[in-house]
């Protein structure tokens, strides 16, 4: 599966983010971030393929 470009570029604006922090807390936050738009983005499947499969 590929990453479209406008993923591409979030992602690596994300990575940049990353290596220029230098506060534990902001690692903190954008970790907690990341694991908040990852749930969502599960829940977000799951409802698609249970409109799909219903």
């Amino acid at each position: 599966m590929e990453i479209a470009l406008h993923q591409q570029f979030e992602k690596q604006r994300l990575q940049g983010v990353i290596d220029q922090a230098g506060d534990l807390q902001e690692l903190k936050d954008l970790a907690k971030q990341l694991v908040e738009l990852y749930f969502k983005q599960k829940a977000a499947t799951a409802w698609a393929v249970d409109q799909a499969t219903s």
